[in-house]
């Protein structure tokens, strides 16, 4: 017979594996990158949205202002609608407004008025413009 120990031998746990709590390298670096790359599209995202929102408040006041003038012209009597520039600041932003009227267009005694609203921003050069007809009844 043989005789056997009864006593049975342990082995020592590696610190920092079994029964730990946490990360491991690798998985703190894929965090890492994925909230990395999550935060580029935000950026271009916000860039991009704030550009839009830009571009609309300008737009918003290009039209406003060329209607105002439209409304102006509109209220003056036939003989006195004459073309025009001026320029106005609206929201820290300079418009050029230009007024061109064109007599006899389409037919005698009508006007074709144009009202241009344009600014240079961070969007670039653009504008804005409306038309009307204006008809003279007095004849």
């Amino acid at each position: 017979m043989r005789w056997r120990s009864t006593r049975r031998t342990r082995r020592r746990a590696v610190p920092g594996r079994r029964g730990e709590r946490g990360f491991s390298l690798l998985e703190a670096l894929a965090a890492a990158t994925l909230f990395a790359l999550v935060s580029a599209a935000m950026g271009t995202l916000a860039v991009g949205s704030i550009r839009a929102t830009t571009f609309n408040r300008h737009a918003s006041q290009a039209a406003l202002l060329a209607q105002r003038e439209m409304e102006r012209v509109r209220a003056l009597p036939y003989e006195q609608i004459a073309s025009a520039t001026t320029t106005e600041t609206m929201g820290g932003q300079t418009y050029t407004i230009d007024t061109v009227v064109e007599s006899d267009v389409p037919a005698a005694n009508m006007s074709r008025i144009t009202v241009t609203a344009s600014w240079t921003g961070p969007e670039g050069a653009k504008s804005y413009a409306t038309q009307t007809i204006y008809t003279d009844i007095t004849l």
